[in-house]
């Protein structure tokens, strides 16, 4: 049996340093390397930042971890805030206040629909809240952090399970 490990290293003090140093370099590398809104780059700074206290990764190369870290939380805030640009869009194209289909003029598209959610609904809780994150746009590791902090293996282990389920239910309907 393995014996338990602690999730959060301790602090190594140095972080005030660190941040007093790297900051504004950190700052100006993120939007060199991603287009996007100053607040954006800001934010995924401040996200790389937060993982090096959580994390404490080793010190010898920190400013490229810092780096990597923002660089792809950029990247991810850049996919949420166009996802929620185009939901927008759509939204104010549909008048009195129309609800969003796939496609509200066709029945198939509708049964199929239902269909979908019926299996989501036949799934088992872990799996079924787990394929439901995914398909909202969140990465295994969000999921693994939002659902109790498991490992990336039982989150993957899970989507697999559930896409197998819902194959197998298709196979069986058809």
């Amino acid at each position: 049996m393995q014996h338990p490990t602690e999730t959060t290293p301790r602090a190594r003090g140095d972080e005030a340093e660190l941040y007093r140093r790297h900051h504004g370099a950190l700052q100006r590398a993120v939007a060199h390397a991603v287009k996007a809104p100053r607040e954006l780059i800001e934010d995924a700074c401040q996200t790389a930042w937060a993982i090096l206290l959580r994390t404490q990764p080793e010190r010898h190369a920190i400013f490229a971890w810092l780096r990597v870290v923002a660089i792809h939380e950029a990247y991810r805030l850049s996919a949420i805030e166009r996802r929620e640009t185009r939901l927008a869009s759509r939204r104010a194209d549909h008048r009195d206040g129309e609800i969003l289909i796939a496609d509200p003029h066709t029945l198939d598209d509708a049964l199929e629909a239902l269909e979908a959610l019926r299996a989501l609904a036949a799934l088992p809780a872990r799996q079924r809240v787990d394929l439901t994150l995914k398909l909202a746009g969140y990465t295994y590791e969000e999921i693994r952090i939002l659902t109790g902090g498991r490992t990336f293996t039982n989150v993957n282990k899970s989507l697999v399970k559930a896409r197998r389920r819902i194959r197998r239910s298709r196979s069986q309907g058809a």
